[in-house]
């Protein structure tokens, strides 16, 4: 009854199915039930085969099996053949063999073209059927490499770990049933290929082990065939002996009739395995094919489609632009809620269902975005405090013309220009070398300013390209890239320039303003009252221990110079006919259009150093740049630029592969269901 079952007409075209199913889907992820055959080299794997399958397969001291080999054998009551390929090539093509001992020269031959000539070994599979009239049942087999642990001459130094890789890929998916070949005298425990499936397999529910070699090792055989004793396994689907052909039954080309008696009951419960394994997973494998086909066309859906002609370029070139203009212009306009009302409401697709979803942020989230601290991004903001920065340096730097430190060196500044001048009439001379001492101090603050603004737009613009355009067009990326970053650095050209044209104006001391006046007459006003309890007075105290400055009336003691207050000395009479009036009178002068000349200065310099950042950096170059990049690349070169990424075109490519064969094999299946 079970034989009738297992080579009744529905089963054979299952295993037929399912045989075309795994090498439909032998690059994919879905694994169908096969029976894998493993052990170390020269254990007898080729032997056991070739009693199942009742054919030559090759035969070397050294490694014989360099590939998987997809052994698949049929029924048939014609004549007898055999059909080996690959599916490495594209060019591979399906060879039919008549002559049955030419099936081990046809083996060699094709795994020389996936190997290379030589011992090394590789994952590509060969698929060898054979067509029999004496095969009891249908019977699918994947010959591994068996286990080699020192490389030969000419074969790769990892050799080892290439074929464990090679095994474990095999026997790891759980649809896997693993029949081990062991030679009798070797302890199951220790035997490597059983080390490896027990990582998969702990519980040992899918192995079993075909007994090799029991004519050289006959103590205790049975025990350990069942399970018991030193060095055997307890394996749910059990252990069979196999008597393989010896050396003088190799010689004497004992018949396959022979052998195959001698494993007829290894043949039997593996064609029995077989029929239940795939009874049983079969359902499940159909469920994961469709569920493939869903995952796989959804990832294809979301691969943006290949642009091919000038205008889908075009469009797709000129949204990016737009969208990284408004975005620009939004943050340097300070509206930075743009984002936040962008994002409120995303309407995103449900493939599954194709129904639109909306995606609205929460008020946790909306309270966090509100109350966060400006981000890089904002232009306006950062902008602005770089300026106030600037101000508040700048107006720092300047001297205090008030100081008593100061009003020595006014006076020794006069004292240099005597004779120059009439002794009431300081020359101009004095006021312009102290004052470009303070304009000494001015360039590297004001280019401070300009690098800091460069460097923050920099920053800020590519931050936001890399945010506005896709990434996926690398040389498009790069081109536009250089374009902001050449406008960026021509703005801060201009700047320098700018600015150091506003720095040489300065050296010329003049002005319009009547603030300049305005200040000059308050000070004067508030000296003039002599208010002692605000102001500066001269005194002349009695020490004896002085330094002196000597001016053109005589000794001027600077010592005897006391302030009561940070402002300039009132001067009366008594004090300008005193030795040194006139030098302190002068230098209180000197003092006072500096301070307000300063003042006027400060404005003047912040305002317009500011306003030129500004225009150069935003006007002329933030809110412009995108006019630059759509003018970088013609309409014409657009294609060339955004052509698709070799990686997503290799990408979509597989993807339409996978589903092809995940469909092929589906239609397939679903007919054995």
């Amino acid at each position: 009854m079970l034989a009738e079952e297992l080579n009744s007409k529905e089963s054979r075209e299952l295993l037929s199915a399912v045989d075309r199913m795994r090498e439909i889907l032998q690059e994919n992820k879905i694994c169908l039930p096969e029976i894998v055959v493993v052990g170390d080299q020269s254990v007898g794997k080729s032997s056991v085969l070739e009693a199942v399958s009742g054919i030559q397969l090759p035969r070397a001291q050294n490694v014989c099996t360099r590939c998987p080999l997809e052994l698949r054998m049929k029924v048939t009551t014609g004549d007898e053949y055999a059909i080996i390929h690959s599916n490495k090539t594209s060019e591979d093509t399906k060879k039919t063999i008549y002559n049955m001992e030419d099936i081990a020269t046809e083996v060699i031959r094709l795994t020389n073209d996936i190997a290379g000539n030589g011992t090394n070994v590789s994952s590509h599979p060969i698929y060898l059927t054979v067509y029999k009239r004496n095969i009891p049942y249908d019977l699918t087999l994947i010959d591994l490499p068996g286990i080699t642990r020192n490389p030969l001459p000419g074969q790769a130094e990892d050799i080892h770990s290439q074929i464990l890789t090679l095994i474990n890929k095999y026997i790891e998916p759980s649809t896997a049933v693993v029949l081990h070949v062991i030679p009798s005298s070797v302890d199951f425990t220790t035997s490597e290929s059983m080390k490896l499936a027990k990582e998969f397999d702990p519980n040992c529910e899918r192995q079993l082990i075909a007994v090799s070699k029991i004519d050289k090792y006959d103590k205790g055989i049975a025990q350990k065939l069942l399970g018991e004793g030193l060095g055997s396994m307890k394996l749910q689907l059990g252990c069979i002996a196999v008597l393989n052909r010896n050396q003088d039954e190799i010689d004497s080309n004992i018949s396959f009739e022979e052998m195959k008696e001698r494993i007829d009951q290894l043949i039997k419960k593996l064609a029995i395995i077989q029929h239940s394994r795939i009874r049983s997973t079969f359902p499940e494998t159909i469920e994961q094919l469709r569920k493939q086909i869903r995952s796989k066309k959804f990832e294809l859906k979301n691969i943006p489609m290949a642009m091919t002609t000038e205008h889908e370029c075009w469009t797709k070139f000129q949204s990016m632009i737009d969208t990284f203009r408004e975005s620009i212009q939004a943050k340097v306009n300070g509206d930075y809620d743009c984002q936040i009302r962008n994002s409120m409401f995303n309407v995103n697709k449900d493939t599954s269902e194709n129904i639109n979803n909306t995606t609205i942020i929460s008020s946790s989230q909306l309270k966090i975005a509100f109350i966060s601290m400006p981000g890089d991004d904002h232009i306006a903001y950062h902008l602005y405090k770089f300026q106030q920065k600037f101000q508040e340096i700048l107006c720092n730097s300047f001297s205090n013309f008030s100081s008593d430190d100061y009003k020595k060196l006014t006076m020794i500044k006069i004292d240099y220009a005597t004779g120059v001048s009439l002794p009431n009439f300081q020359s101009f001379k004095i006021i312009e070398s102290l004052f470009r001492e303070e304009l000494y101090r001015l360039p590297k603050i004001c280019f401070s300013l300009v690098k800091d603004i460069h460097d923050y737009l920099n920053k800020i613009l590519l931050k936001i390209y890399y945010q506005t355009f896709d990434q996926e067009y690398p040389r498009l990326i790069q081109r536009l890239k250089e374009v902001i970053i050449e406008k960026i650095d021509q703005a801060e050209d201009r700047t320098i320039e700018r600015v150091q044209e506003i720095l040489d104006m300065e050296k010329r001391l003049f002005t319009l303003n009547s603030e300049y006046m305005n200040h000059i007459f308050e000070m004067r006003e508030t000296i003039d009252t002599g208010d002692r309890e605000n102001y500066e007075q001269v005194i002349i105290p009695s020490s004896t221990q002085s330094s002196s400055v000597k001016g053109r009336n005589g000794i001027v003691d600077s010592n005897k110079i006391h302030y009561i207050s940070t402002t300039f000395p009132p001067m009366t009479n008594q004090s300008i006919l005193s030795s040194g009036s006139n030098e302190v009178h002068a230098a209180t002068d000197i003092q006072t259009s500096l301070k307000a000349y300063s003042e006027i200065v400060k404005k003047r310099i912040i305002d317009v150093i500011s306003q030129i950042c500004y225009h150069q950096f935003i006007t002329l170059c933030t809110l412009e740049v995108h006019k630059d990049m759509t003018m970088a690349i013609p309409a014409s070169d657009l294609i060339r630029y955004m052509k698709e990424p070799y990686d997503r075109t290799m990408q979509r490519q597989n993807l339409k592969r996978s589903i092809n064969a995940y469909e092929e094999a589906l239609k397939l299946g679903q007919e054995y269901l």
